[in-house]
């Protein structure tokens, strides 16, 4: 991470491939903390944060575009066409984007492939999740729960809803191993989509079942500390 950040502060134009979660928090971050950079984000797809709804992502483009960030849509970048140092990039369009260096923010593939050399790999779906029942038990597998982003539950996948996964298979398996009997397993049932996404120190946009914000508002609840004192709190360390 020292590194990463050396390479910020030297550069005086920065390039984020990607406008997911990951691009978009890089690109308020850096924007914030150095506004005298040029930040410029590509993203292949046609509005920001496609994960969640419209109004999310406009408030997520409004806010960086507020920060002098320059945001290009339905583009893609030839990251071999330069490389660190070289400066010019250049994108499915042709036009050349001048970045003394680049960060990488696209969607991960899913690390599951190695689940094709074990039992479970006729529980995989055509995305390379896991199949799982009402109880995060892998379909067909008695004694075999799965939880996080690799299950099929068909919700946002976030921190939260993982962490809920979580207690949910704990308390089954301490049921299980108890003695009890499967009916008395808990169910579990997604929550509502609720999703923050970070734009600086002091700036979000969330997305509630209700309403979606951006702005400082939804900036108290998650940019002070980005969750670390609630999640070191729930891990039962020191804050």
């Amino acid at each position: 991470m020292l590194t990463e950040n050396q390479k910020i502060q030297s550069a005086r134009s920065i390039l984020i491939v990607g406008g997911g979660p990951s691009g978009v928090e890089l690109a308020g971050e850096i924007s914030t903390d150095f506004p005298d950079k040029k930040v410029t984000l590509v993203h292949k797809g046609p509005r920001l944060l496609e994960y969640i709804g419209p109004k999310a992502s406009d408030k997520g483009l409004s806010l960086l575009r507020s920060k002098k960030v320059d945001v290009k849509l339905q583009q893609s970048v030839d990251l071999k066409s330069a490389s660190d140092g070289s400066e010019l990039y250049r994108t499915s369009t042709g036009e050349s984007i001048k970045a003394d260096c680049h960060f990488l923010c696209t969607r991960v593939p899913l690390s599951t492939a190695w689940l094709n050399e074990t039992i479970l790999k006729t529980n995989l779906d055509k995305d390379g999740r896991l199949k799982v029942d009402e109880y995060l038990r892998v379909k067909g597998h008695s004694n075999v729960f799965a939880i996080g982003d690799i299950t099929d539950v068909p919700e946002l996948k976030l921190g939260h809803a993982a962490v809920h996964h979580a207690y949910l298979v704990a308390k089954n398996l301490k049921l299980l191993m108890g003695g009890g009997k499967e009916s008395k397993m808990s169910v579990y049932k997604p929550g509502p989509e609720v999703a923050m996404v970070s734009l600086g120190r002091k700036h979000a946009v969330a997305q509630f079942p209700f309403a979606t914000l951006g702005g400082r508002i939804p900036g108290l609840i998650k940019s002070g500390d980005m969750f670390v004192g609630r999640t070191r709190k729930n891990l039962g360390l020191e804050p």
